[in-house]
């Protein structure tokens, strides 16, 4: 009885592992394509997107759409590893959406404001050098002062974008799990607690 029972622990901690690791998969990938797809949304950021309003464009046009995308694959994840648990141990493992973290976004954007901020300042400095030794249109290197900004703050923002789909798909900050590690939460908890049969 004993060894029948460690056998089926073997078997349950064998299940977890594949389980993460197909979740890890599945999302990291989800990640990759998010940043890919969402390079197209980024480009066609407007000024005031991209310079003064990136949290608001991050919530209204970036997070909705990693939502939609994430949330049924961690679900079709938790339903496989429900199925394929069910003939080798009994646990009620259930999806449980993860509440919205309204305040990940602004955090998030304050953390990464200090590299946004230096970017800023530096590029003020540089324009301002620029206004002096440039005539009225000039360009630098085949590229005009205005458009130079332009790709600068379509690099800060696609960075904070970056940082966000990577923050709510794969690792979160401190205190704030990501969707993968709250999957894989999910899926420990039930092989700790799973009773083989």
């Amino acid at each position: 009885m004993v060894l029948m029972r460690l056998f089926g622990r073997g078997e349950i901690r064998r299940w977890r592992d594949t389980h993460v690791a197909l979740a890890r998969a599945v999302l990291q990938q989800a990640a990759a394509d998010l940043v890919e797809a969402l390079d197209t949304e980024l480009s066609q950021a407007d000024w005031q997107d991209g310079l003064i309003e990136q949290t608001r464009f991050v919530a209204t046009r970036i997070a909705p759409v990693v939502r939609r995308v994430v949330d049924p694959l961690a679900r079709r994840v938790i339903e496989e590893a429900d199925r394929t648990l069910q003939p080798i141990a009994f646990y009620p493992l259930h999806w449980r959406p993860q509440p919205i973290d309204t305040n990940l976004m602004r955090d998030m954007m304050e953390e990464l404001g200090d590299w946004a901020a230096a970017g800023g300042a530096a590029l003020s400095g540089i324009m301002r050098g620029a206004a002096t030794t440039l005539p009225l249109g000039g360009a630098v290197g085949g590229t005009r002062a205005g458009d130079w900004m332009r790709l600068r703050a379509e690099a800060r923002l696609r960075a904070k974008v970056h940082a966000y789909i990577n923050a709510t798909v794969v690792k979160g900050p401190k205190g704030r799990p990501s969707m993968l590690e709250h999957v894989t939460e999910l899926l420990r908890e039930a092989a700790k607690h799973a009773r083989p049969l």
